[in-house]
């Protein structure tokens, strides 16, 4: 009887012992860090608007993504006339000019993600985006673009931004009719659940 008990105190201690290797074995197992989207660094949202329907957009985003909120000012004021603010992009854009910018931008290396909002001009961004684009380093950036525009979309903004910026990643972006940005809500929440960024509301 002695015998069975000795036994059984020893089979029993050796169980706990080797329980309490494995616990200390679990315990000592490196915690691996969670990757999520743009990880320890923020959002940046930079936009212009001439008309405040590509502002109303920046806004819509902003209050899902979170993140900072940057209008981008050109130095020359733009005629409000549309038809003379059409002829001045035109222009511009033959003419490859690269206008001045007036905001000053923060320090990039604070933020991982950026998005960037325009009005479709010409098939494409603002010319003193372009401006914008070469004289900033974006390199290692997720950049987002969205626009709105008066029938044409994003035009070949998309390309033209990873052409300016070739050291980025540029997602999908999204359009919306300026006369409609108001009813764009149900779309820009599709638009962000599809690239996973995840919102804060």
């Amino acid at each position: 009887m002695n015998n069975r008990k000795t036994a059984a105190d020893q089979t029993r201690r050796h169980v706990l012992k080797g329980l309490a290797g494995s616990a200390l074995a679990l315990t000592a197992l490196p915690i691996l860090p969670v990757t999520t989207y743009g990880a320890g660094k923020k959002t940046l949202i930079l936009f212009f608007s001439r008309s405040g329907n590509t502002r109303k957009l920046a806004t819509m985003i902003h209050a899902r993504v979170g993140g900072d909120l940057l209008e981008v000012q050109p130095a020359k004021d733009y005629p409000q006339d549309y038809d003379t603010l059409t002829k001045e992009a035109k222009k511009e854009q033959q003419e490859q000019a690269r206008p001045a910018l007036a905001t000053k931008l923060p320090n990039l290396d604070a933020y991982s993600t950026i998005f960037l909002g325009y009005p479709n001009w010409w098939g494409t961004m603002p010319m003193f985006f372009f401006t914008l684009l070469e004289t900033h380093d974006f390199s290692g950036k997720t950049i987002v673009p969205f626009c709105t525009h008066g029938g044409s979309r994003l035009g070949r903004s998309e390309e033209d931004i990873k052409r300016l910026c070739p050291k980025t990643t540029v997602l999908k972006g999204f359009s919306a009719f300026g006369k409609h940005v108001d009813e764009a809500s149900t779309e820009v929440d599709a638009w962000l659940h599809g690239l996973h960024i995840p919102t804060v509301r």
